[in-house]
Order: C-alpha cells, then sequence, then structure tokens
C-alpha cells in the first residue's frame, strides 16, 4: 500500500496558523527592519541623523506601549487588539512616499512605530497563550522557527530585489501586513486569561528576578540595536553591497534554526540563570572582534554566534514572563520586556551611539558595546547569586 506524505499534515496539535504569523512577521521586519536604515542612508541621512529617527520615534511607543499590553490583556479576543496594529500598520507603511524631507520622515516613523513596536510581545503572548490552551505537545521555539526562516530567506531575497535601491520596499511590507492580518483572523480565539483588572501591572516590578532577567534584556538590546541600526553603514563604508549584506543578515538568521530546537531543553538540563550568563559573555566576544574584523568570510563564522546568543536570551525572558507572570498580566509582562529591550534601548542609545560613531567611528562604539556586555554579565552572575541566597533562605525559615 502506497502511502500519502501528506496524510498526518499538518502534525497533531500544531497550531499552523501561529507558525504563519510569526513567519509573516519576521519575514516583514526582514524588509523593513534590516533595510530601513540603508534607505535612510540613500536618502542621504547622516548616521546623526539616524539615530535622531531611532530614539524619538522610539520615545512615542514608551508612552504608548504599556496601553497595547493592557488592552491586550483585558481583550475578551486574545487576536482583537494584534488585528487593529496589523491594520494600522498596512496603511500608515505608505506615508513613507509622501516626502525624503528629514522632518516629515521623522514624523512618520514616529507615528509608524506606535503601531509597529507593539505586535511582537503581543504576538508573543498570543502564541503562548494557544498552546497552552490547545496543550499542544510542542513549545515556543517549534513557533519561533517559522519567523527565522522567513527573516533568513527576505533577507536573502531582498538584498538583491532591492539591488541598492530601497523605495519599493515600503510597497513589499504591506503586502506582508494584509497576509499577516489574514492569519491573526484565521487563529483560533483564545479567553484563557485569569481575572482582569486584580493585579496590578506595578507588581511585575516587585519580582526582582524579573528586573534581573529585565537588565539582561536591556544590555543585550543596546547591542542588537547597534548591529542594526549602525552596523549596515559600517558594512557598506569597508566591506561591500547590499547583496553581500543581504548574505550576511542570512547567515545571522539561520544560525538560531538548530537552537530553537534544542534551548528548551537545554536551558531545563542547565538552568535560565547559566545559560542568559554564557550567552551575554558571548554577545560581547561578538561585539569586540566586529569592532575590527573586514574579512567577509570570517565576519560570516563570527555572526553564526548570533544564534546561541539572541534564542538563548529570548527564550529564557519569554517563557519566565509566560511561566512566572498571572495570567490576566501575561501580555503586559512581554510588552514590559519589548518596551525595555527596544524602546528603552533605542531612546537612549539612538542619539547617543549616532554620535559617538559620527565622532569616534562604528568600530570603537561595538567596542563600547563589548565592554558593556561583559560588565552586564558581571552584575548578572553576583545579582542571580544574591536572589538564589535570599531564596533558599526565605525557603529555611518557612521550614
Amino acid at each position: 500500500m502506497r502511502l500519502n506524505p501528506f496524510k498526518r499534515w499538518p502534525p497533531d496539535g500544531l497550531p499552523v496558523n501561529v507558525i504563519a504569523i510569526q513567519t509573516l512577521f519576521y519575514t516583514n521586519m526582514a524588509v523593513y527592519g534590516s533595510f530601513l536604515m540603508m534607505y535612510f542612508g540613500s536618502i542621504g541621512f547622516s548616521a546623526t541623523q539616524v539615530g535622531v529617527i531611532t530614539s524619538a520615534s522610539t520615545l512615542t511607543v514608551l508612552v504608548t506601549q504599556p496601553f497595547w499590553g493592557w488592552a491586550s490583556d483585558r481583550a475578551k479576543d486574545g487576536r482583537t487588539v494584534l488585528s487593529i496594529l496589523y491594520l494600522c500598520c498596512s496603511v500608515l507603511i505608505f506615508a513613507y512616499y509622501l516626502s525624503k524631507d528629514f522632518i516629515v520622515v521623522l514624523l512618520v516613523a514616529s507615528v509608524f512605530a506606535i503601531f509597529y513596536n507593539p505586535i511582537a510581545p503581543i504576538m508573543d503572548s498570543l502564541t503562548l497563550e494557544t498552546l497552552e490552551h490547545e496543550k499542544s505537545r510542542y513549545n515556543y521555539g517549534h513557533m519561533r522557527i517559522g519567523g527565522t526562516i522567513g527573516y533568513a530567506t527576505m533577507v536573502l531575497l531582498a538584498g538583491r530585489i532591492f539591488a541598492n535601491s530601497y523605495i519599493h520596499m515600503f510597497y513589499l511590507g504591506a503586502i506582508f501586513f494584509v497576509i499577516g492580518l489574514f492569519f491573526v483572523r484565521r487563529a483560533g480565539a483564545v479567553k484563557i486569561r485569569g481575572n482582569r483588572g486584580k493585579m496590578s501591572p506595578g507588581a511585575l516590578l516587585r519580582n526582582k528576578k524579573i528586573i534581573c532577567y529585565l537588565f539582561i534584556s536591556l544590555i543585550n538590546a543596546f547591542g542588537m540595536m547597534g548591529f542594526y541600526s549602525f552596523y549596515p553603514l559600517h558594512f557598506m563604508a569597508n566591506i561591500g553591497d547590499s547583496g553581500l549584506y543581504g548574505i550576511l543578515l542570512f547567515a545571522t538568521a539561520l544560525s538560531e534554526f538548530p537552537f530553537w530546537f534544542i534551548t528548551g531543553r537545554v536551558t531545563e538540563r542547565f538552568g535560565r540563570d547559566r545559560m542568559m550568563l554564557i550567552a551575554i559573555t558571548v554577545v560581547g566576544a561578538r561585539w569586540f572582534v566586529l569592532s575590527f574584523l573586514t574579512n567577509f568570510p570570517l565576519l560570516l563564522l563570527v555572526n553564526l554566534l548570533h544564534g546561541f546568543c539572541f534564542v538563548t536570551i529570548h527564550y529564557c525572558i519569554i517563557t519566565y514572563l509566560n511561566n512566572e507572570v498571572p495570567k490576566e498580566l501575561r501580555a503586559t509582562g512581554q510588552s514590559l520586556n519589548n518596551l525595555v529591550a527596544m524602546v528603552v534601548t533605542r531612546i537612549a542609545g539612538g542619539a547617543v551611539f549616532g554620535v559617538l560613531s559620527d565622532m569616534l567611528g562604528i568600530g570603537t562604539m561595538f567596542q563600547f558595546l563589548a565592554a558593556l556586555s561583559f560588565g552586564g554579565a558581571i552584575i548578572f552572575y553576583f545579582w542571580t547569586r544574591a536572589l538564589g541566597r535570599r531564596a533558599a533562605q526565605a525557603e529555611r525559615a518557612s521550614t
């Protein structure tokens, strides 16, 4: 008897719509997130101006980000707020075609960021809640693999498609937003949150372990912001064209693939604290080497470290917040992490790193990021040990 290879597709318990949402969002990020800075450079903006856009546009998110997390936690359907964000982004992205004037672009980027930045944490919250609701045997890492595949594939293609002309990237971005909205609406409604309104968001800030993890998220995000915002300018000036940069981003993104499969098991074996410490230390080594390396094949090898570092830190923080935060504050918790990792770093670091890059060079700026990562690793080590001792003392006292 001949076997039908598609008979068991999709596998039992696999939330294919959630995978599609993750895939499309990060495919779009490969277009908008990775090449936006190159677009700014192509229309004549300096590193300082790019830094100002990064900081100012993110400043608007600082005010609105908590609202989106709060609204998502209180929505009867976990898809509602996410659908609104996708719809608004699909329309607002066309505003980049209005003008190439710096002030106009700054205004457009600021308004667009209000709706774009909250998507990732709310999407992650929906993903984790769907897995819990459906009692799926799959974990967050399995869902996030779709995002890695989409991102890696698109950066490789986009580098060739744009060919140093980025004017059509916003049309492509709008298409992905519309398709993403379609899959958000197809995903099953999730209504598993706790009693809404009984827990204050301030409870998250009283958890010292959450603050400790957010500290590492902040340190890592400073480096990621520097890599994606300023390293493209360094790369284009010293190494190659957008095609080579697309290959670099493809290899960097693809390095995540195996770690989404194994990080869950490895973290259970060695513990979140230890894995976070190792990852942020390797991050520092990566930034230091990138500060002076200009050989393209060696750059590819060094950037393969991204897979271990990014997946480990992201997985540990996302799953810790989902496990330790009350159900009625899960989206708020994920939004808080996004607020720290994406918003605070860009406001505090965007303009500063832009000026530093113009004054001292992007290589020197990356050496600063390396020192920041190594210092963060030392602080995290002693901080988690102190929290561990306090927890042990409290447990002994209770018995």
